[in-house]
């Protein structure tokens, strides 16, 4: 009975699964069609694989219907920058950000304009406490359509946006503040965000704080985010699962402990029950002070779900109560199986459970807290390396002092604290945790090995592993779950030989990043802006496989150039950087390594492959900096990249002079704006492929229809990255191109065309 019950569950989940991984939203009907003939059929014969199918297309058909709702509550293209005034609320808490503002806004729809109904807006400049949760607000707006970068490696923003049913994001140009307030949930909230700014005014880890009691994240330095993400503690920093687990434990507990003390209330109602109340009762307003994030939900079905269970008189066993939890939170929310953290949270605890069944709870209590802990981090070893591509092996050590730390002493503290006239215990709180940062500081300088990002199939055989080393000791099939995990270890990239190269244009928005590669050297030309460093520049050079960098060219003192170099060289080894900028610049302070001007006739070769720097030429008197930028020319003897920055026309003309010749490969200079790209240049350039790394809407309007026009008279192929994500080309006897968002296709991708 509990097979065929967990059969079923798993059925219905993979067929929400599968619809989540579709490039397109299919027909509701052909689906729910399928669910019936399969019951009927069910009926008959083959039960239990018919009940399986049915499931399956039930919880596609479920998915699929949810989804085609929140994709219809997506902003119309007719609206797209268009000015709009809006009125409503202001939902969660803002975030304060470099450039001013950003918070989650409720329109109220009015008969002529249909709006999403959330809408993620940014408020440029001003001062950063100006609008807050619960207010009510009219805007003057031009809003944009889901877009997000599409890189190897990188977060998919646009299917976070989708899980957090988001449609639309866009910019305030001018508001007021209107009578009337709504949201107290998160008035409530900003007004304790608040006491704990005042309480820890200079505390380096008040955002720690801010995190742990009202959910918000946005205060924590990136360095410490850093930190925390390379010890595997950074599911600690936020009102999670495991810290309402544990109130929730705590709480049950003091519960029953009173309870039993007092002989009428234990005469009158059993106090196993009452410490189920309790317990269910401190994880929801420990969920509400989180806003109800998704996540929180997720373990606060979980709980009831294991409370009910417990409540009845006939017990249920561990993996029904956990595929129970599992199901009502697909049900629920079946968008939630595209985060990874439910994965990590529930997969985990399933470990727990299936390890708890095998072989923990035996012998020493710090031998069961160890075995616990190595069979969470097995567990989640293979999501973290197939998604992430690294995996930090000094989590198991981490996590075991942090985990008793923050859960049961600072983040129960902190809630006390906010109760605190005084303070004194927020202040507690916060220095128990500069205690903890301190011991995570020591655990960063231990050294760890460094993985290849494995495929997303390895995962099958990864996790039938997993299930397989988690059996009891001395079982003969238990060693072969080692023999499994090994996929993960394996390189899976294309190996090029002497003689091709491989160009990757990032697709970093409105600036420029590209990596060439050859059969042993790697270069980069150029970093995009700054959060381009930890968004897209490192995730994609770990997906790529490269730890080292043997050049970096820094083409010209531009932030959209080269604004995320210092975030980059903190993490990546470089040998050389080739560059434009001044002696003076602050990025010397941060790379005290061998660095070269880039200059005319400058080359070298890599693997078969000529690297040529073609400007600027040292007897040239440069009016700006993008005429100083660096040119590089990459050849394989066949095939041509020309990387010409941001340079003008009158640059583009002296190229010509000395012989530019054509280019197969072409980043149209300085994004396609009519200061560049002449005619001339054009004309003997004539590339192939012409590339343009621009930002979505940018405000620049980059590329210019000319420019694009001008290209495409000559031949050439037009490719935008905020249309076509990164762009891949593989350089050999042939030129093979691939573009990212072509090659991985969601239902949920930006609308765009590539022409």
């Amino acid at each position: 009975m509990l097979t065929s019950y967990l059969l079923l569950i798993t059925g219905f989940i993979c067929g929400v699964c599968f619809l989540q991984s579709q490039p397109a939203l299919p027909l509701l009907w052909p689906a729910i069609c399928v669910s019936l003939f399969c019951f009927i059929l069910s009926q008959w014969r083959f039960k239990l694989a018919f009940l399986i199918l049915a499931a399956f297309a039930t919880g596609f058909s479920w998915a699929n219907w949810r989804a085609h709702i929140r994709m219809a509550d997506r902003l119309t293209p007719a609206l797209e920058q268009r000015l709009i005034e809006i009125t409503g609320l202001i939902t969660d808490l803002p975030q304060t950000t470099r450039f001013g503002t950003r918070f989650l806004f409720i329109p109220e729809q009015t008969p002529q304009t249909r709006l999403p109904g959330k809408i993620q807006l940014q408020w440029y400049g001003g001062q950063p406490d100006r609008v807050k949760a619960g207010e009510r607000w009219h805007f003057l707006v031009k809003l944009k359509q889901i877009h997000g970068q599409s890189n190897p490696g990188s977060f998919d923003s646009e299917s976070w946006f989708l899980q957090q049913g988001t449609g639309a994001t866009g910019t305030v140009k001018s508001g007021e503040r209107l009578s009337g307030d709504g949201a107290w949930l998160h008035q409530i909230r900003a007004s304790l965000r608040l006491r704990i700014l005042k309480a820890l005014p200079d505390a380096p880890y008040r955002g720690v704080m801010i995190a742990l009691t009202v959910g918000d994240q946005g205060a924590i330095p990136q360095e410490q985010w850093q930190r925390f993400a390379a010890t595997g503690i950074t599911h600690l920093i936020s009102i999670s699962g495991l810290h309402i687990t544990l109130l929730a434990a705590i709480a049950a507990a003091i519960s029953s402990w009173i309870w039993r003390r007092i002989p009428w209330l234990a005469a009158r109602f059993a106090a196993q029950r009452a410490a189920l109340i309790a317990g269910v009762i401190t994880a929801f307003c420990y969920c509400l002070l989180a806003g109800m994030a998704v996540p929180t939900q997720r373990t606060l079905f979980m709980l009831a779900i294991a409370a009910a269970c417990l409540w009845r008189t006939q017990p249920s066993s561990n993996s029904a109560i956990w595929a129970a939890a599992l199901l009502v939170t697909v049900i629920i929310d079946p968008f939630a199986v595209l985060s990874i953290g439910f994965w990590l949270s529930y997969l985990s605890v399933g470990a727990l459970l299936w390890a708890g069944s095998n072989q923990l709870g035996e012998g020493a209590k710090w031998k069961t807290w160890i075995s616990t802990q190595a069979a969470a981090t097995l567990a989640s070893a293979p999501i973290l390396l197939v998604v992430f591509g690294q995996l930090p092996l000094v989590s198991p050590l981490a996590n075991a002092f942090a985990i008793p730390i923050v859960s049961i002493l600072i983040t129960p503290l902190a809630l006390a604290g906010l109760l605190d006239p005084v303070g004194y215990l927020l202040l507690g709180a916060e220095r128990l945790f500069a205690l903890t940062d301190y011991l995570l500081q020591w655990c960063t300088t231990m050294p760890g090995p460094a993985f290849n990002m494995p495929g997303a199939l390895t995962l099958v055989p990864a996790a039938f592993g997993v299930m397989l080393l988690l059996l009891p000791r001395g079982l003969p099939a238990r060693h072969l779950g080692v023999i499994c995990c090994l996929p993960l270890f394996t390189n899976s990239s294309d190996s090029l030989q002497p003689g091709q190269y491989r160009a990757s244009v990032l697709d970093v928005g409105q600036g420029l990043a590209v990596i060439v590669q050859t059969a042993q050297h790697q270069l980069l030309f150029d970093t995009g802006q700054l959060p381009n460093g930890e968004r897209v520049l490192l995730p994609a050079l770990r997906s790529m496989q490269i730890r080292q960098l043997d050049a970096l060219i820094l083409s010209h003192n531009d932030q959209d150039h080269i604004g995320a170099a210092i975030p980059l060289l903190h993490k990546v080894p470089t040998k050389t950087i080739w560059h434009s900028l001044p002696d003076q610049h602050p990025l010397w302070l941060e790379y005290p390594g061998s660095r070269q001007n880039c200059q005319a006739g400058k080359t070298w070769l890599w693997d078969k492959v000529r690297f040529t720097l073609l400007w600027p030429d040292a007897r040239f008197i440069a009016s700006s900096d993008n005429a100083m930028g660096c040119v590089l020319r990459v050849d394989n003897g066949r095939h041509t990249l020309l990387i010409p920055a941001d340079i003008g026309i009158h640059e583009e003309a002296r190229l010509i002079e000395q012989g530019l010749g054509k280019s197969d490969i072409l980043l149209v200079p300085h994004h396609g704006s009519k200061s560049s790209s002449s005619l001339p240049f054009v004309s003997q350039s004539a590339p192939q492929y012409a590339i343009y790394s621009v930002g979505y809407l940018n405000r620049f309007g980059h590329p210019k229809a000319e420019i694009v026009a001008r290209y495409r008279d000559s031949q050439s192929q037009n490719l935008r990255t905020d249309q076509t994500g990164a762009l891949i080309f593989d350089v050999g006897q042939e030129i093979k191109v691939t573009s990212w968002r072509q090659a991985h296709p969601h239902y949920w991708s930006a609308n765009t065309i590539v022409r």
